[in-house]
């Protein structure tokens, strides 16, 4: 197959012919045509001069925010040329179409004037991306309180940390704004709601009972039957009120909170 038997679109051309070395020469499109069994070889500007890229979930080669847009109008593209019954392919990394295929050229001018005015072709569909995203980012990264979910801690972001290269993602602010802080000895979340912060959980305040005093594991009951966590010091204030505690926590009479 010839170029004169190759119908090409305007930006084909046009990139053709500015190629150094002419690595892309319509030459080589026409093979790529003949390849495809295609009449037509047409490229899509991506709105900066270059053809417009393919995605694949196989690779992965930018970072999210790179990628999420890579996907989005490689996938908003595809849609319009199919559903105006035009055959497309990938050709060294870029979207290609059939350009023997009148209604083809227009999806394509339309394609490259959208995307020099705007990066992107579909805001919604970008959105549940990077949603889709951070939370799947949150859940690998961070060890989320029983019941809560990484929408949950987004929803209480200012804004939707898009990227993991890129963005900040203050998970433990968000969790303080759902009342939750995290345990003085083990880090594990607990819901501490309106009561301060320096709260260990029920694991770790069971574990400060001294041989077989009863009076922490009985402190603890009371404190999960009201469904509030103790601190350090309040375990400290049982002990030191406890005549079998207390001479082995203190022997020689000494007591500071939280020693």
């Amino acid at each position: 197959m010839t170029i004169l038997d190759v119908k090409f679109n305007e930006f084909a051309r046009e990139y053709a012919e500015r190629q150094p070395y002419y690595r892309h020469s319509l030459d080589d499109f026409a093979e790529e045509a003949r390849e495809m069994c295609w009449a037509g070889f047409g490229l899509v500007d991506d709105g900066t001069g270059e053809p417009l890229e393919t995605w694949s979930e196989y690779g992965y080669y930018n970072c999210d925010c790179r990628e999420n847009l890579l996907r989005v109008n490689y996938e908003s593209a595809r849609e319009a040329f199919k559903s105006a019954g035009v055959e497309t392919h990938e050709v060294n990394g870029w979207l290609v179409w059939d350009a023997s295929n009148r209604a083809g050229h227009e999806i394509a001018r339309s394609i490259g004037r959208a995307l020099g005015g705007y990066p992107v072709l579909d805001d919604e569909r970008l959105s549940d991306l990077e949603w889709d995203n951070a939370v799947k980012m949150i859940e690998d990264l961070y060890r989320l309180p029983g019941g809560v979910t990484g929408d949950d801690v987004i929803r209480q972001m200012p804004e939707v940390p898009h990227c993991s290269n890129c963005s900040s993602c203050d998970v433990e602010d968000a969790l303080a704004s759902l009342e939750y802080s995290q345990c003085m000895d083990c880090d594990e979340w607990i819901k501490t709601g309106e009561y301060p912060s320096d709260r260990v959980c029920y694991d770790c305040a069971d574990r400060e009972q001294e041989g077989e005093c009863e009076c922490i594991p009985v402190y603890v009951d009371t404190m999960r039957h009201m469904s509030r966590y103790p601190t350090v010091g309040d375990l400290r204030e049982v002990q030191r009120g406890c005549e079998t505690c207390s001479p082995v926590r203190w022997p020689h009479g000494g007591f500071k909170l939280g020693i």
